[in-house]
C-alpha cells in the first residue's frame, strides 16, 4: 500500500507541472457548506451480508460530513488494504483527498496499513469508540441503509447489490431535514434530475 501511494503522490506531481491552475480568483465568495465541502468524511462498514452474486458481502459508507453526500461500494472483503485502495482508487481519485475521516474503531480503520496511508496523504484520522457509534454520522445512514435493503430485497438475498445504485440515488437527491438542501445540490449547485422529473415532463 505505501508504493501504491507513493507512486501516485510521485505520478501526481509530475502531472500538475503541465496543469493550469483551476483556483478561483481572490474576491469570489463560497457558503459555509461549500467552503467545507470534502473536506471532513464519515465511513463505516456494513455486514457481513449474505454473499452477493459475485461473491461481495460488505458495504463501505462513505458520507461528506458538508453535503451529506454518500457513496455505497460493494466489497468482498473487508481488510485495512482493501478500504485503504478503494477508498483512494473509488472516492479520492473523483472527488478529492480530504483533511480529515472519522470512523469506528474497527481493525480496517485503526490498523497500521491504514494509519501509514493516512499519514502518507496528510489525512487525519477522528476515531470514535464502539460504545458511541451513535457519534459517526455514517452510522446514521447505516440505519436508513438497512431499512431500504430490506424493503427492495425481501427474499432475495443474494441481489442486494444491484439495489446500492437505486438507494444512492434516493439519498443523495432527498432533500436533508438537517441543511434545508438535498445532498446533490450542496455537491454539485444543481438538482439531479430524477425518474419523477422524467415522468412528470412526458405526462
Amino acid at each position: 500500500m505505501r508504493k501504491f501511494v507513493t507512486e501516485y503522490l510521485k505520478n501526481r506531481e509530475e502531472c500538475q507541472r503541465y496543469e493550469i491552475s483551476n483556483q478561483k480568483p481572490a474576491g469570489l465568495l463560497q457558503t459555509p457548506v461549500q467552503n467545507q465541502r470534502g473536506k471532513v468524511l464519515a465511513t463505516d462498514f456494513f455486514g457481513p451480508l449474505s454473499e452477493g452474486e459475485s461473491g461481495e458481502k460488505w458495504i463501505l459508507l462513505i458520507e461528506d460530513i458538508a453535503t451529506r453526500w454518500v457513496e455505497m461500494l460493494a466489497l468482498k472483503e473487508a481488510t485495512a488494504e482493501v478500504t485503504a485502495k478503494i477508498l483512494i482508487e473509488q472516492y479520492f481519485l473523483r472527488y478529492g483527498f480530504p483533511r480529515r475521516i472519522v470512523s469506528d474503531n474497527g481493525i480496517q480503520f485503526v490498523s497500521a496499513v491504514m494509519q501509514q496511508t493516512m499519514h502518507l496523504l496528510d489525512i487525519k484520522q477522528n476515531i470514535i469508540a464502539l460504545y458511541h457509534p451513535e457519534v459517526n454520522p455514517a452510522e446514521r445512514k447505516n440505519r436508513d441503509l438497512k431499512t431500504q435493503l430490506s424493503i427492495l430485497v425481501q427474499n432475495n438475498h443474494r441481489a442486494w447489490p444491484k439495489y446500492l445504485p437505486e438507494i444512492r440515488f434516493s439519498m443523495n437527491s432527498a432533500k436533508c431535514s438537517t441543511t434545508g438542501c438535498s445532498p446533490a445540490f450542496l455537491m454539485f449547485a444543481r438538482e439531479m434530475r430524477t425518474p419523477y422529473d422524467a415522468l412528470h415532463s412526458v405526462i
